[in-house]
């Protein structure tokens, strides 16, 4: 089934009582920052009266409305604008949570005999395996009885046709290292908490990836993107990533806290000079105070394209046989990167080579193997050999944290091998690379699987190093008999064409 888009918002931070709306229902999520005057002879969970831009509007105190104490909002109040009775009204919230996607399974109806006449919570929502529930609102319950009056009173004849007649633009308004910046709703895909990120990936401004739905999202650092200086990613309850789309990619920004969802007049947005930052749309004025960077996501990412479709392109692939669900693996097509790994000094693979990446485990040793055949690994119904190599390359066994190291699934020319590794340490993109021109003695028996190299930057120290790439083909063909994968138990028997198979025995 197709999923859906909610907002969630956080009603009683107190209670940890979570609210959503269809995001369809948000016409924007904006701060108090005008006066709340009193609505005479209203409901009492109508807290009064707002001026937004060109109109004004009830603003609704959920709070009362649902017969929670106490009931008052601090200064950092979010007020949600929805549609009810076809007008425009506000809901006071303590503040966003969140924009996801789910699936029409994850919903389920409050059961009808906990309910009374005043059904306005409709639904419950479950995420994270019914850890996290969320009250879905039904905006048809919002007033008790007839009371479009309320709303009537309270909004500008026609506003829906004012806002019509003007060219507006959603943007999400976020805090990034002390300034407000707006990025368009049209490529808001989710927001999402700060949570622990993926650091295989780090390079550059990009901190590493997130796993959502089976698809692999790098994720930016937005100071490094905008200020050229990384913020702090340590998680807290303000900070958020955002799920943005630019040229058919999907990405995360990690910023300080998002501020508000908004609409904005096309007219009343200053244009930026012939000359401007090339990813700056314009300048908004804020009536609150205080101006807002609105963002050119396309252009403000374009020197990142490369980079940020190469970790795109890998997919989650979970096995469907539960005896594996938990690989995780990815799949990784992509031209001129390499995955840059460490056995005792940095090498590389070219992605194009590697099939998976998955943790160091489920290894069986053979009997009587020796040197680097570390074993075997059942790949989803496939045995696949396992080469350390540490051990292939000459580097002396030291003692490691198996929670770091990985055996990177890579493929030649139909056969399949398992190369262990002491760690990854990110994905690197290097058009240009260099025949080996010496190599030490210590990887003479090897040299036909380095048969070139690259120059590496290390994003954090900018230290530049020339790293060897493993040729993969050679590796298993030269050093390895491993059988064609179509082929048979009995073809292996009968061709056994082992003229370089130096190592097997």
């Amino acid at each position: 089934m197709d999923e859906k888009l909610f907002v969630s918002f956080v009603l009683d931070r107190e209670n940890g009582l979570e609210i959503a709306l269809p995001a369809g229902n948000v016409f924007e999520a904006t701060g108090v920052n005008n006066q709340i005057r009193p609505l005479p002879s209203s409901q009492g969970f109508v807290e009064g009266l707002m001026q937004l831009r060109d109109d004004v509007i009830p603003i609704v105190n959920l709070k009362r409305r649902l017969g929670i104490a106490p009931a008052e909002y601090d200064n950092e109040a979010k007020i949600a604008v929805v549609k009810v009775l076809e007008q425009r009204c506000g809901l006071l919230f303590d503040d966003i949570r969140d924009v996801f996607r789910i699936s029409p399974a994850a919903i389920s109806p409050v059961n009808t005999a906990l309910q009374s006449d005043d059904r306005i919570i409709s639904d419950l929502i479950k995420l994270d395996g019914a850890n996290r529930v969320l009250e879905l609102l039904d905006l048809d319950y919002l007033f008790l009885g007839d009371d479009s009056g309320v709303v009537a009173e309270g909004a500008v004849a026609g506003a829906d046709e004012e806002i019509g007649q003007k060219s507006y633009s959603r943007f999400l308004v976020f805090g990034c290292a002390g300034q407000e910046y707006g990025v368009s709703v049209d490529f808001t895909q989710e927001i999402s908490f700060f949570r622990e990120i993926d650091e295989m990936y780090r390079n550059g401004i990009v901190e590493g990836a997130l796993q959502i739905r089976g698809h692999t999202i790098p994720v930016i650092d937005a100071g490094a993107l905008l200020v050229g200086s990384r913020s702090e990613t340590a998680a807290d309850e303000e900070r958020r990533i955002i799920i943005l789309t630019a040229d058919d990619i999907s990405f995360g920004l990690i910023v300080d806290e998002v501020r508000e969802i908004i609409n904005i007049a096309d007219d009343i947005i200053l244009p930026m000079p012939a000359n401007g930052k090339v990813g700056a749309a314009g300048v908004y004025n804020h009536p609150g105070g205080g101006n807002v960077m609105l963002l050119d996501i396309d252009g403000l990412v374009s020197s990142q394209t490369t980079q940020l479709k190469s970790i795109a392109r890998i997919k989650k692939d979970v096995a469907e046989d539960e005896t594996v669900a938990d690989n995780i693996s990815h799949n990784i097509i992509t031209e001129n990167c390499y995955l840059i790994v460490s056995i005792g000094k940095k090498f590389a693979l070219e992605l194009s080579d590697v099939q998976e990446i998955i943790e160091y485990e489920g290894i069986l040793s053979l009997p009587a193997a020796t040197g680097f055949h570390r074993g075997v690994i059942n790949l989803r119904g496939l045995v696949v050999p396992v080469v350390n190599l540490r051990e292939f390359y000459g580097y002396p066994e030291i003692p490691l944290d198996p929670a770091l190291k990985k055996l990177i699934i890579c493929r030649g020319k139909s056969r399949t091998v398992a190369l262990e590794v002491d760690s990854i340490v990110t994905i690197f993109k290097r058009e240009q690379f260099y025949t080996t021109p010496s190599i030490k003695r210590q990887f003479s028996a090897r040299k036909d699987t380095l048969d070139r190299l690259i120059e590496y930057i290390d994003s954090d120290d900018g230290l530049q190093e020339h790293v060897l790439v493993i040729n993969v083909y050679n590796l298993i063909q030269n050093h390895l008999y491993i059988p064609l994968e179509e082929d048979e138990d009995s073809n292996s028997s009968g061709n056994n064409n082992n003229n370089n198979n130096e190592e097997v025995k």
